[in-house]
């Protein structure tokens, strides 16, 4: 086991389980890939880790050293199946997967939208800047996706913000954790 820095999943699972009692998790289901409906590959690595409040199973695109790519995550109980949390996160990425929100502008145009909504996540600006927004897989900063929105020009708009993971636990622990 790693004793500085960062601990890989099974290792915090380790750590975890030995100070807790909890029974170790499974091992993670392999990488899975999914091609979008704008035909770009993407490939997903399972994490599986125990937080306080249940077991966390997710789906990250990794991409190198950007925030770029996809992410999805779901939250179940202490003894849910892991199967059935991975084969759930995995349902949730293939639909957002399958549909884009956007498409190419006109060369050097930048993006535009498919149709009337978008969806995505907000990251960090590694430079210190305001946050960013990932659409389709693809970060784009406030500039550009107001460049994005720049035909809706008039119209009225709504933000919602939503947890970065579904939460599947039972009714029971929602209520014990004050959800």
């Amino acid at each position: 086991m790693n004793n500085e820095g960062p601990l890989c999943d099974p290792c915090l699972d380790e750590r975890i389980a030995a100070a807790t009692g909890m029974p170790r998790l499974p091992a993670a289901p392999a990488p899975v890939e999914m091609v979008g409906e704008d035909g770009r590959r993407h490939v997903l690595r399972y994490r599986l880790w125990r937080a306080p409040t249940g077991i966390s199973v997710r789906l990250v695109e990794e991409r190198g050293d950007t925030d770029d790519g996809f992410e999805f995550a779901v939250l179940g109980d202490h003894d849910a199946d892991v199967g059935e949390l991975a084969a759930r996160v995995r349902a949730e990425a293939e639909a957002e997967i399958a549909r884009c929100f956007l498409e190419p502008a006109p060369p050097g145009a930048g993006w535009r939208l498919t149709g009337e909504d978008v969806a995505g996540r907000l990251i960090a600006d590694p430079e210190g800047g305001p946050v960013r927004v990932v659409i389709d897989g693809r970060t784009l900063s406030w500039d550009e996706l107001g460049e994005t929105l720049a035909s809706f020009e008039g119209w009225h708009f709504r933000l919602a913000i939503e947890a970065s993971m579904t939460d599947v636990r039972s009714d029971d622990v929602k209520a014990e954790w004050g959800v």
